[in-house]
């Protein structure tokens, strides 16, 4: 008898963890608007917007050890002092293992794109987004080589700014400067 009940009940348990999992949802996903995600998708046909588990295990737990939601491809902050939310958001491709940054702006009827960093060749598991205060920002020691367009050696970001970057790897600071971006490598 003991025995049938044990295999009744395992099935049932079986069920009723997989119906908890589905209930869960996805940490990114919560934080993006359906007009938002249905704007993104129309725009970047190639690319999906990003999910919780785009990234490592151990790298979603440590962010949500330490106060985070364990998405590392949404963050959303005032980038621009117009008092809107605006989003810094790590997109996934659909084929392949690459990614693409975007920094999106609520504007009148919809939303403003501007693309930042191409993760092409480099796995977005490894990619992360972030929000950094207001302050001064300098270029790591570390980097070598001239500058690139936009960026520079050192940068103020009079607004909260964006951290984009591949986890214990590099980093790279964009502030919305004068109407454009700059940004500023701040780990190598």
């Amino acid at each position: 008898m003991k025995s049938r009940l044990v295999a009744f009940a395992l099935p049932l348990l079986s069920l009723a963890s997989a119906a908890t999992a589905q209930d869960i949802p996805d940490s990114c996903e919560e934080q993006i608007p359906r007009s938002l995600a249905n704007a993104l998708e129309r725009a970047f046909p190639g690319f999906r917007k990003p999910l919780e588990y785009d990234n490592a295990p151990e790298d979603i737990a440590y962010s949500k050890s330490h106060g985070g939601r364990g998405c590392l491809g949404v963050a959303t902050g005032d980038f621009t002092g117009e008092g809107k939310k605006d989003y810094i958001i790590g997109m996934t491709a659909k084929k392949g293992g690459g990614g693409l940054a975007v920094i999106v702006r609520p504007r009148k009827g919809g939303w403003s794109f501007q693309e930042i960093a191409s993760w092409g060749k480099h796995r977005r598991v490894s990619q992360y987004v972030d929000v950094v205060p207001p302050g001064k920002y300098d270029r790591v020691e570390s980097a070598a080589g001239a500058l690139a367009k936009d960026e520079r050696a050192s940068l103020t970001c009079t607004h909260s700014g964006v951290q984009i970057g591949t986890i214990e790897a590099t980093g790279v600071v964009y502030c919305f400067v004068d109407g454009q971006w700059l940004h500023v490598v701040v780990s190598n």
